[in-house]
């Protein structure tokens, strides 16, 4: 691999050779042009909004990347232009390859630096370029960067994307791996930001980027993985990508050509897109052969749904989806700011249902497939349901369109308002959970909201304190969070709530009216972590004002989960997910839930009730370790083994039990300790 990964990138040189070169500087496209993809009338607007002189002095990244036919690996070429916006000269300037802070199981950094210089004319200044870590890129030039004044550096680089295995892109099989994440505490292995699956490709934080920049210093130690690894900042972004012909392409920005190239090295045909992305924060690629569009314009913004041919029905829904919280969120919020947004499959993993980036959005391949009631775990979902839509096969359907209405949310928080998503990644997120409920409750009313808000958002606060985990402080850096799955429970499940009771407190129109001047007043910018809640005070009363820090302060500094959002129950749990029926007792979808969740925490629970279960996989329990630990691996095979008429007769006979294994109260410590266990097998 390594040997083909370096035939591509001197395949990449000879192709693109003098292109990006100081001599034909004159066929780049001007800022104008790479402003294409924002709606004209934001353009006028956009450097008052940045609070700068021009959009060119913004950090600018021009790619050209091959990726190769089997979409294995790829060869970039990359010039980055950085202008030195500080008092003083710059000594040095350092890049970021954030793909390489969570590599994939066993494989090591994906992106390797071939080479690097600086370019310059008529002479190109002498400089020195090193990677000192997977992620960390200095440049040192022979003469500091003067105030106001720009350099370039031309960087080679060659990657490898993760082979993901499609069957682990199921739900079950991500079910699984989010648990093992529970119970160990968090995989570190990423989320398929770079990966292919043998018919889509992802390239997300797969090329050097200008690190984040605090006190006059750059940033080069994340200090963990849990949250996003990013800038924050804005860009403009050139891109020529080379790929296979007759690949579908989504990218961030407008593909404003396509043509066929000659590629030295590769028999079959090929093609290069051109993509203009200025003013973006980030900027992601996702291809494939089977990948079909589908569009639709919603006022002057053409919204795409761009998923496999096979996923047709789920990809219209995704589509309507999209377009209906588009139309929301800038009624609500304030106007987008792009000509296109695209919501694009991809195979995420490591649990994570989506991910945004300017102007696109992913969403997991789990929820297009859904719950295959066919057989495996689908058969016992399927005949807990009782004939019809299972319960479970719901609440999929329910987190497809709750993913979606969140990922676009993400284009307001965090995208056209900035937020430190590092050290208050609490900001972004839980406003977009929030407006994800928001969207609910506008398209379907108050009671569908409320069954969403406890299943898709709440949920997650009262699984991590069932498990044992405290409640804390909600807003704190990433990497504060210890274990990881604490930053699930309380940024995404119980943080949201905040603007729930700060909207009820002001009512609609001072709460709304707030939310559109956040907008309007840190619109393309960085806006401060007290930012909004500083607005709601600031345009009330002395006594509503103080009302406003005090929720700020309860729900974002201090530990009143169990308070505001108990009780805390395995029976609250299952009642959410299956419902308020599965909950009751001598239900067997009850009965089944408590079981697989006894077994996950380790098979401490009660064991004597499984029965057919346990003869499956030969009596002794999963995995048959001292404490009856639970072998993910083979709970997947036993369930994917399993036939409906199986799962029925599993189901027959089966008891429920479980009542309150959490306290209300201030403390937010009465939940039962975690067990000590190994961490669970990783799904393959």
């Amino acid at each position: 691999m390594c040997r083909a990964l370096a035939l591509l990138a001197s395949a990449l040189v000879a192709l693109s050779g003098a292109a990006l070169s100081g001599s034909t500087a004159a066929a780049q496209p001007t800022t104008s042009e790479l402003l294409s993809h924002v709606r004209e009338a934001h353009r006028a607007t956009l450097e008052a909004e940045l609070e700068v002189s021009s959009i060119e002095v913004l950090p600018r990244y021009d790619l050209h990347l091959s990726i190769a036919a089997d979409l294995h690996g790829f060869g970039l070429r990359e010039v980055v232009t950085v202008t030195n916006r500080e008092t003083g000269p710059m000594t040095n300037v350092v890049l970021r390859i954030f793909v390489n802070a969570t590599p994939p199981e066993g494989m090591g950094p994906q992106v390797t630096l071939v080479g690097g210089r600086c370019l310059g004319e008529p002479t190109p200044p002498s400089c020195e370029v090193v990677q000192s870590s997977p992620t960390v890129i200095t440049v040192t030039p022979s003469t500091p960067i003067a105030v106001g004044a720009s350099m370039r550096i031309e960087l080679d680089l060659q990657g490898r994307l993760e082979t993901i295995d499609p069957e682990r892109t199921g739900m079950m099989a991500q079910g699984m791996e989010g648990m093992s994440a529970f119970e160990s505490g968090g995989s570190g292995h990423g989320y398929g930001l770079l990966a292919q699956d043998g018919e889509i490709a992802t390239l997300a934080s797969f090329f050097p980027v200008l690190a984040r920049r605090e006190g006059g210093r750059w940033t080069t130690d994340d200090h963990g993985t849990t949250g996003d690894l990013g800038t924050d900042a804005m860009a403009n972004v050139y891109a020529r990508v080379v790929l296979p012909s007759g690949m579908t392409l989504a990218a961030t920005g407008e593909a404003t050509r396509r043509r066929p190239v000659r590629d030295p090295g590769h028999g079959a045909p090929r093609e290069e897109v051109t993509v203009h992305a200025g003013v973006i924060r980030d900027f992601a690629l996702v291809l494939g052969q089977s990948l079909v569009t589908l569009e639709r314009d919603v006022g002057g913004v053409t919204v795409r749904s761009v998923f496999r041919a096979s996923h047709g029905d789920n990809g219209r829904l995704v589509l309507d989806y999209a377009a209906a919280a588009l139309e929301i969120f800038e009624r609500r919020f304030g106007p987008y700011p792009y000509t296109a947004l695209d919501v694009v499959e991809a195979p995420l993993v490591g649990g994570a249902g989506g991910v945004e980036f300017s102007a696109m959005v992913t969403v997991a391949t789990m929820f297009y497939d859904g719950m295959d009631e066919s057989g495996g775990v689908g058969a016992m979902v399927g005949a807990l349901g009782g004939g019809g839509t299972s319960p479970a096969s719901d609440m999929s359907a329910a987190m497809l369109e709750f993913v979606t209405a969140h990922e676009v949310a993400h284009q307001w928080w965090h995208g056209i308002v900035g937020s430190d998503s590092r050290s208050h990644p609490v900001t972004d997120e839980s406003l977009a959970q929030w407006s994800s409920v928001l969207y609910i409750e506008e398209r379907y009313g108050a009671e569908r909201a409320a069954i969403e808000a406890e299943r898709q958002v709440a949920l997650g606060y009262v699984m991590m304190r069932v498990n044992g985990f405290a409640d804390a402080p909600a807003d704190r850096p990433a990497s504060a969070y210890d274990p990881p799955v604490t930053y699930a429970g309380i940024v995404y499940g119980k943080a949201p709530f905040l603007w729930t009771r700060l909207r009820e407190r002001l009512g609609d129109f001072v709460f709304f009216a707030g939310l559109r001047q956040y907008v309007a007043r840190y619109r393309m910018r960085i806006a401060p972590p007290d930012a909004l809640l500083e607005i709601f005070a600031s345009e009330a009363d002395r006594r509503t004002a103080r009302d406003v820090r005090r929720l700020g302060r309860r729900w974002l500094s201090e530990r009143h989960g169990d308070e505001d959002l108990g009780p805390i129950s395995e029976d609250r749990m299952i009642a959410a997910m299956l419902g308020p029926e599965a909950a009751a007792p001598g239900s067997p979808a009850g009965a089944m839930m408590r079981m697989m969740m006894s077994m996950l925490r380790g098979g401490g629970g009660d064991m004597g009730d499984l029965g057919d279960l346990s003869g499956l996989l030969g009596g002794g329990g999963l995995g048959g370790g001292d404490g009856g630990e639970i072998d993910i691996e083979a709970l997947q095979r036993m369930m994917g083994e399993l036939d409906p008429a199986a799962a029925g007769e599993m189901l027959e006979g089966m008891d429920s039990s479980g009542g309150d294994l959490g306290g209300g109260g201030d403390d937010g410590d009465e939940a039962p300790r975690p067990r000590r266990r190994r961490p669970p097998t990783r799904i393959p």
